[in-house]
């Protein structure tokens, strides 16, 4: 781990920044829980589709699922590196990105497995929580 010198949110303050503003941003909008989202119609729209409209829908889902995981999983060294240069404006928003993708890879994958049933998911519920 490495050893700090200073911390310049106590030393100089934060800088005001696009990053900032981001992260301010992030703060005031993103309280949303994937969890909390009903898939219960859903689930019924589902079972209505035909066989190509669930191969269609669960195609662009699963990419959809797939990009948000790896965006997930690769953000976290860019959040380092920049952790490591000192950049705490920016470590600030990127959490929050990181954040944020975490969800909609939980929200994909509660869709596929509670909807399409082709994938475990911890929240085996179509209703909120």
């Amino acid at each position: 781990m490495a050893v700090r010198e200073g911390f310049r949110s106590t030393s100089g303050g934060l800088r005001d920044s696009f990053p900032l503003r981001l992260y301010a941003k992030a703060k005031r909008l993103g309280t949303w829980d994937p969890a909390a989202i009903d898939l219960t119609r859903d689930h019924e729209d589902w079972a209505a589709f035909g066989e190509l409209e669930r191969e269609t829908i669960l195609s662009l889902t699963s990419l959809f699922a797939a990009g948000e995981e790896a965006v997930t999983l690769d953000l976290l060294p860019l959040v380092l590196a920049i952790a490591r240069e000192g950049r705490i404006e920016e470590e600030l928003y990127l959490t929050t990105f990181l954040f944020e993708e975490g969800k909609h890879t939980e929200l994909f994958a509660r869709f596929l497995s509670v909807v399409a049933g082709t994938a475990r998911s911890s929240t085996t519920s179509c209703r909120r929580r």
